[in-house]
């Protein structure tokens, strides 16, 4: 057989059965860990991210490059996050800074 033909010479490695009794003993699962509690279900990782830190504003509010500077995410991902959230009624735009709703 040529070096360019793959046929079943490549895939001899693990062809023969495993012997009947020798199973591996499983070792215990380690505990997971509790996820925090989500205000919403229909919230994602990074959109409870960003939620949590306009929360952390309390009743000032933040504007979009405040929440930039907190999150740690893009402007245009901010604002895309506060949008939805808004859709959810979490979230409230009033004049050029968003605020939490509940």
């Amino acid at each position: 057989m040529s070096k360019r033909q793959k046929g079943r010479r490549h895939r001899r490695v693990n062809r023969t059965p495993r012997p009947m009794g020798a199973s591996r003993p499983y070792a215990p699962r380690p505990e997971a860990r509790p996820e925090p509690p989500r205000v919403l279900p229909a919230l994602g990782r990074h959109e409870a991210r960003t939620w949590d830190g306009l929360q952390a504003c309390g009743d000032g509010g933040a504007s979009v490059d405040e929440l930039c500077a907190s999150v740690g995410y893009q402007s245009r991902t901010i604002l895309k996050h506060v949008q939805g959230l808004a859709g959810h009624g979490l979230a409230e735009l009033r004049g050029d800074r968003w605020y939490a709703s509940r």
